[in-house]
Parts: structure tokens; sequence; C-alpha cells
């Protein structure tokens, strides 16, 4: 009878610790850890959850430091990671550095009709920021002149529809990071 007390008192010990330990694993879990060379691939899985990537700083955007691109040296693929609301822009002098970001898997979605309003965004001379981030409105001259013709953005938008007419599908779907906080690893020793 002893016995039996103590194998029950043991296994309900144990219960409680395993319950212990699923209650600490979720308090511990934090954003998930991914690379550059896995983000294409878990990307459409990981929308809208918080993960934490570290690479090389392969281009920041001059312009307003909104914009980094992180790539890794030994592994494919090239990561957009955009700054968030209250995150400092990301400073041009450490391109080339490591950066371990935490930050959003945001998902872009380009269909006809995104592409028909952009279209008729260049045709309106209407600034660019939203879609090829910056540009000048187009004058009125050029406006009249056709010049939205030549427009790179024109050129940008039949290589999409040719890329959806290509793989079949009526949308395609651009993956990035929105960072909520990063940090610049100056000496990865």
């Amino acid at each position: 009878m002893a016995v039996a007390a103590l194998f029950f008192v043991a296994c309900q010990n144990q219960t409680e610790t395993v319950t212990e330990n699923a209650t600490e694993t979720k308090v511990a879990e934090g954003p998930i850890a991914i690379t550059v060379g896995n983000f294409d691939e878990k990307a459409a899985e990981l929308v809208g959850k918080e993960v934490i990537i570290i690479g090389t700083a392969d281009h920041i955007c001059k312009h307003d430091g909104k914009k980094l691109f992180l790539i890794d040296v030994e592994e494919e693929g090239r990561v957009k990671i955009t700054s968030g609301e209250g995150v400092p822009a990301f400073n041009s002098e450490y391109e080339g550095y490591d950066f371990k970001v935490i930050g959003i898997v945001d998902e872009m979605i380009v269909d006809e009709e995104y592409l028909r309003e952009w279209e008729e965004e260049v045709i309106a001379g209407i600034d660019e920021t939203r879609h090829l981030g910056g540009g000048e409105p187009m004058t009125e001259e050029e406006r009249a002149a056709g010049v939205h013709l030549d427009d790179p953005a024109m050129e940008q938008i039949a290589a999409y529809r040719e890329m959806m007419a290509e793989e079949g599908t009526n949308k395609l779907s651009f993956y990035s990071i929105v960072c909520s906080e990063f940090e610049v690893i100056e000496d990865p020793q």
C-alpha cells in the first residue's frame, strides 16, 4: 500500500513539473528565429507573426533610411526590412555590418486591381512613393506627350503582369519584415 501511495505521489509530482515546464515554455516564447536562406519558404506561414533574423546589410536606403536589405554570405536570399512606427531610420554608414532585427512578417499582394491603380497613378503623374519608393510627379507637358509610357513604373507593371501569366496565377505575394527593433552587430566575435 505504501509503495502504491509513493508511486501515486511521484506521478502526481511529475505531472506538476511537466505542467510547470509547459507554462515556462509558453512564457519563454518569443520571436520565431528564421534565416535569410529560409525566409522565402517560411514567410507565407509567418505573416503577422514576430520573427528574429540576423543578416548582413547589403543595402540601406540612403534617401530616408526606412529600408534595409539583409543577405547572408553563406546562404542565398535577400530580405527586405522596413522600419516600423517609432523605429529610428537605418544609418547607411552601417552597410556591410551585421544586423539583428525583430519584427513582424508582412505580405504585399500584387494583383490586377493593384496594377490597374498603379498604372492610373503613373498616367496621372502621381508621386510613386507607394510603389517604387519615391519619384517626382510628371509635368503637364510630360503627361500630354505620353512620357509615362517609357516610365520604369510602367515597365515594372508589365513585368508583374507577365510574371502572373507565366505562373498561371492572379496574384503575386512579396514578403518583408516590418522592424520593431534592431541592433547593429559591430563585432561578430
